[in-house]
């Protein structure tokens, strides 16, 4: 066995020690350094089993801050250093000396007759690498397997990327309260946060090795739920060489992107691709509608995660579900949502479980019951003078791909517990005098001669709607909604002409200035066949009483009222409609 090691050492390049851990003699000290070691991609770990010594070393796919995790190195350059497990708070092999290869560089470790530990550095990298030597279980040399090579990874970087970049907090801005620090941007801990003054939040980070920016994550805050008005809005992201001298990575102004969810980790993208690596990274933020801004973490590059299902929402024919994981490593969560089934349950015309009417196509989901993103351009009002909008932004084949992605439905922070009370929203709209450009994008695969096209909306104020550059609504002031308010209660409808629409693509622009109080919006696009003729609401081809009774589940909210509901044109669906099927129907 010890021929095998001297072979092995013989053949790796050796250079200056120089050891990449900080050593102890007192392992339980609170001084101590603790590291994570890896073998290939995946981390070393200690198993709890009953197995003695070395049986008990194990492998993960991702790393952990838990104790099963982390190791530290105890003893000196003059006899050597043993490594110590803090989950089983002993010593894994034996007392370390120096190499019987007559090679005063590398550290040896013996475990037992069958496994050997060898720390050793190569060719003056800086870079140890511990290789571990196993005989088998019996220790026959026939049963010999391969060995191990493990980086040391300093513990004093708390956060590594996928690449085993690590990171590290350097200094910040003053906190609201100790607690809420700015080293806690760092702290590989999502459920801490940092809160700071909007004047004074930032945070420089150090890396373990230069490296460029291709995508960078900020966590939301452990409570961004209840606090929403200390949402991220504005920041710059910079990259130094030596910490002094700052090229701006990239800039984000009046962020409508943070979830309202806890902990939540979010993703962007530099608006420039730049391949220059950095060594620093200075992390500088704002927000406008409180004095104090919060977040829990800022991570460069993509992250290793160690995700863990936490909870699950079931879909059904109409609606999406959610999933929602847990990272166990930092406590992030990530969430994920699952489409519908599609498998209605139509009786007279309705489905019996979500409600959706069978001769009803919904072409763009309202977010109150599936969140979605749209495409949206921000500008503010200059004195009287509202911005001009970008030519043919409004149009099919207008290129949108740098506009801001905006969860809907949006509102100012708190809006929606003041006239729309019942109304959800999942992103923020800031300040007041600014407005919005936003596109909704689908395809549609055919034009039925007997179609009616509706679209729904909460508006909050001023809006306008055009269907492939074509302007076919202007609705002034706000909509109308009482005080016990949800959607199918405070939605308007529009039916917008047949002509508006083509087969393939098209596009829902929609302009929305908001010009006094909050803000709100939120809206629907839903196609209903057979309304050709009057009274069939189910396009089945004949009016009968499941037309009633399609009628009455509009007039009773069980079901969203339709254009064709409304048989008696006067904006309403209400007992008057169902007075007018039954007459049809009798042929009165």
């Amino acid at each position: 066995m010890l021929l095998l090691a001297v072979l092995l050492l013989t053949l790796l390049p050796l250079g200056a020690l120089a050891l990449p851990f900080v050593p102890t003699t007192d392992p339980s000290s609170s001084s101590t350094y603790w590291y994570q070691l890896r073998t290939g991609s995946k981390y070393v770990r200690v198993i709890n089993t009953n197995f003695p010594g070395l049986e008990q070393i194990g492998v993960s796919d991702a790393a952990s801050t838990t104790d099963e995790y982390l190791w530290c190195f105890v003893g000196n350059d003059q006899s050597g250093y043993k490594v110590y497990n803090k989950y089983m708070r002993k010593y894994l092999i034996m007392p370390g000396r120096f190499g019987e290869a007559d090679n005063s560089e590398t550290l040896f470790y013996e475990a037992g007759s069958s496994d050997s530990f060898y720390l050793y550095e190569i060719d003056g990298s800086d870079k140890f690498y511990l290789i571990y030597i196993n005989n088998g279980f019996w220790g026959s040399d026939e049963e010999k397997t391969s060995f191990y090579v493990n980086q040391v990874i300093d513990g004093s970087y708390t956060r590594h990327d996928k690449n085993l970049v690590g990171y590290r907090y350097l200094t910040g801005g003053a906190s609201h309260i100790t607690q809420e620090s700015s080293n806690n941007l760092v702290d590989n801990d999502a459920s801490t946060k940092y809160c700071g003054y909007v004047s004074s939040c930032w945070v420089t980070i150090e890396a373990s090795e230069p490296v460029a920016v291709s995508q960078y994550s900020i966590v939301t805050a452990n409570d961004s739920r209840t606090q929403y008005s200390r949402a991220l809005r504005n920041w710059t992201l910079s990259g130094s060489m030596d910490n002094e001298n700052w090229t701006v990575i990239d800039n984000v102004t009046d962020c409508s992107r943070m979830p309202f969810a806890n902990q939540e980790e979010v993703v962007f993208k530099p608006k420039s691709n730049s391949s220059e690596k950095y060594k620093y990274f200075k992390f500088a933020c704002s927000a406008g509608a409180s004095s104090l801004v919060q977040l829990s973490e800022v991570w460069i590059n993509e992250q290793a995660h160690s995700w863990e299902s936490k909870a699950y929402t079931s879909p059904n024919c109409g609606v999406h579900g959610t999933q929602v994981y847990h990272c166990n490593d930092c406590n992030a969560y990530r969430t994920e949502t699952i489409d519908p089934t599609g498998a209605h349950n139509f009786v007279n015309g309705v489905c019996t479980v979500c409600g959706k009417q069978e001769n009803v196509t919904v072409l763009l989901d309202n977010g109150q019951v599936n969140p979605y993103s749209i495409k949206c351009l921000h500008d503010y009002i200059n004195g009287s003078i509202w911005p001009t909008p970008p030519e043919g932004w409004n149009t099919v084949n207008y290129y949108d791909k740098e506009w801001d992605d905006l969860m809907m439905p949006t509102a100012s922070p708190g809006h929606s517990n003041g006239p729309f009370t019942s109304l959800m929203y999942n992103s923020n709209w800031y300040g007041e005098y600014n407005c919005y450009w936003m596109r909704r994008r689908f395809t549609l695969d055919e034009l039925p001669t007997n179609a009616v096209y509706t679209l729904r909306y909460v508006h909050d104020d001023e809006m306008w709607v055009y269907v492939n550059g074509q302007e076919v609504l202007h609705a002034e002031g706000w909509t109308e909604t009482p005080s016990n308010c949800n959607w199918a209660n405070s939605h308007e409808n529009f039916v917008i002409p047949s002509s508006a629409f083509r087969v393939g693509y098209n596009v829902l622009g929609i302009y929305i200035q908001q010009n006094w109080g909050g803000a709100y919006f939120d809206c629907e696009l839903t196609r209903e066949i057979g309304a050709g003729i009057p009274g069939d609401l189910n396009g089945d081809g004949v009016v009968d009483i499941s037309d009633v009774n399609a009628v009455i589940n509009m007039m009773l909210g069980k079901v969203t009222p339709t254009a064709a509901g409304d048989v008696t044109g006067d904006g309403h669906v209400d007992i008057s409609d169902v007075n007018a099927v039954i007459n049809i129907m009798l042929g009165k």
